[in-house]
């Protein structure tokens, strides 16, 4: 029955003006080449320039649908094409997403169509596509190499595991020259527990950022207007803490002020065998901060975080509240975008 689908097509769609694949011809193929008697399929996500927010680019379309039959095991022919209308990537697979596995270009803008085809006769394309691929990275320090982009003051390096801090006063320091108003900072550590600033009467911190300037003293760092520490509680088990200045010192918040937050208890239980995803989202909108994918943190500004230079540091050095023994690894910071222009 499937030989009643093979035939003209009854809806005429425009050919490209730079043909990217052979097209269907032959005494049953219509003006746009194809032979099969189904509907287009559609274009669904990501689509208009859609700026994408991870790396996996997964390309998803609507089903096309046959004529004159109920169903028929269509599959599914897709391109991606650069803004020139050269062809990337094609494949065709079994399913209405397709996930992209040619590596493309950071920040860049693609298009993409697919259409349906079986037993080697072809329906007509979808309309096409777009988007633009994530930012690339500011920052990428595995820190499982042996190695850092960073500056490390201390702590010592495991292969395989990471860069581990070995006293209250070991750390990590990225300076971001540009400063960084709307980004994503991430990194993964391990070997900790719950309360572990208890013996030392200190609430230890995984993340420090700032003016580098400030970092130099105690009093420095404490009263500065842009400090950001990220804070494990010593009094809850489950305790954590958010001190973020985004250009002044109001305890009240404002803008621009101190946007601090105290939880006595969150989510997230601390074991040391454990690997914790922690994630740093800030912009013109305020901030979030998310461990192992649950949000625990967030607050909503006005006034930007565009101190410049920027310190991005692992633990707390000027207050000697870096926490001891905990394993980093995994450092990425990725501008989301460039909110100025």
């Amino acid at each position: 029955m499937y030989a009643l689908i093979v035939g003209l097509v009854a809806c005429n769609s425009s050919k490209p003006a730079t043909p990217v694949a052979p097209a269907n011809t032959g005494a049953n193929s219509a003006p746009d080449g194809s032979t099969l008697k189904v509907t287009a399929a559609t274009i669904q996500f990501p689509n208009n320039d859609q700026k994408l927010t991870t790396d996996e680019v997964m390309l998803s379309a609507g089903p096309a649908t046959p004529q004159f039959v109920s169903s028929i095991p269509l599959q599914y022919r897709f391109q991606v094409m650069t803004s020139a209308s050269v062809l990337v990537q094609e494949t065709v697979v079994n399913s209405t997403n397709w996930v992209v596995t040619s590596k493309l270009l950071p920040n860049t803008r693609y298009s993409w169509r697919v259409r349906p085809e079986f037993q080697g006769e072809a329906g007509p394309w979808s309309g096409t596509g777009s988007f633009i691929t994530r930012e690339p990275f500011v920052l990428n320090d595995p820190l499982t190499n042996g190695t850092t982009i960073g500056s490390p003051i201390g702590g010592r390096f495991l292969p395989g595991q990471g860069w581990q801090s070995d006293s209250l006063t070991s750390g990590i320091n990225y300076d971001i020259a540009a400063g960084c108003i709307d980004c994503t900072l991430e990194f993964d550590a391990t070997n900790f527990g719950g309360q572990e600033g208890f013996p030392f009467a200190k609430d230890l911190k995984w993340l420090s950022m700032g003016d580098p300037g400030a970092f130099a003293t105690f009093g420095g760092f404490r009263d500065h207007p842009w400090k950001m520490h990220l804070v494990q509680r010593a009094d809850y088990p489950t305790g954590m803490e958010i001190i973020w200045r985004n250009g002044g010192t109001n305890a009240d918040g404002g803008d621009p002020g101190d946007h601090r937050i105290k939880l006595i208890d969150t989510p997230i239980s601390f074991h040391s065998s454990n690997v914790y995803h922690f994630k740093l989202d800030w912009g013109i909108f305020g901030y979030e901060i998310s461990v192992n994918g649950i949000e625990v943190l967030s607050d909503d500004w006005d006034h930007w975080y565009e101190v410049a230079p920027l310190r991005i540091q692992l633990g707390c050095i000027p207050r000697a509240d870096s926490f001891v023994g905990i394993i980093y690894r995994n450092v990425t910071l990725r501008k989301d975008s460039d909110v100025k222009n």
